[in-house]
């Protein structure tokens, strides 16, 4: 099956990695869903797509009701679905453990952890019903080492590793794979967000030091692994946990 007769669900659409895997696998002929809660970033991408092969959904991932009801347009409107992305994600602020405040706990780990579960479940049936897809989940070297971020975002990014292993072996035999992508230090807004403006204590420039590759990567090259674990090109590639970090965890 060619990637034109493929419908893709994208979380987290409106920018980063998620804009990026929404254009790299629009290029490639797939029908595009993008889901964002940012409305007017989401709009912007999905005008850049190619027409009638695309659709905007805006949407928490964290809320049920709204994921439910997004998955569920996006089969209405074009008969299937059988890729899932989860990319939309969000980061704590590195706060040490015994002054989390609970409130973040459970916002970080409402999307960065139980949205990607809520997406799944709502779209397995219909993975299921096609015969199989890809399940496409965004981890972070968070989710693989603990000096990735606070309490919050590391446990949530380990969890995101766990449940795409748990969701490959239940539903390897029916055709539907699971795999998670662990990206290191890659230029988006989101990691913008920690430059400061002290040169001795430049996020960026500890990023690079820390990175054998020196430098940061780019959303368009995460995106090309997504379209890559997406695709049929990996159809015996499943459970499976790809860093891509310029190195990063080999130190």
């Amino acid at each position: 099956m060619g990637w034109e007769n493929k419908v893709a669900l994208v979380t987290g659409a409106g920018s980063g990695m998620g804009r990026a895997s929404a254009r790299e696998l629009a290029a490639r002929g797939a029908t595009v869903v993008g889901l964002d809660y940012r409305e007017d970033a989401l709009e912007e991408v999905v005008r850049e797509l190619p027409s009638g092969r695309a659709m905007a959904v805006t949407a928490d991932v964290s809320d049920v009701e709204q994921v439910e009801e997004a998955v569920a347009r996006a089969v209405k409107e074009f008969g299937r679905l059988d890729v899932v992305c989860n990319i939309a994600g969000i980061v704590d602020d590195a706060t040490p453990t015994h002054e989390v405040p609970l409130d973040q706990w459970h916002r970080v780990v409402a999307v960065d952890l139980t949205g990607p579960f809520l997406v799944i479940r709502s779209a397995l049936p219909y993975l299921l019903a096609n015969g199989g897809g890809s399940i496409v989940n965004m981890a972070s070297s968070a989710g693989l080492f603990a000096a990735g971020g606070g309490s919050p975002y590391t446990a949530a990014k380990h969890g995101l590793v766990g449940l795409t292993r748990r969701v490959a072996l239940e539903y390897g035999g029916r055709g539907v794979r699971a795999n998670a992508i662990c990206p290191g230090y890659i230029a988006t807004e989101l990691n913008a967000a920690y430059r400061t403006p002290d040169p001795g204590n430049d996020f960026v420039a500890q990023a690079v030091a820390a990175t054998p590759a020196g430098r940061w990567g780019t959303p368009e090259e995460v995106a090309q692994l997504v379209a890559f674990l997406a695709g049929d090109e990996s159809r015996f590639v499943t459970g499976a946990v790809h860093t891509i970090d310029g190195g990063l965890l080999i130190r």
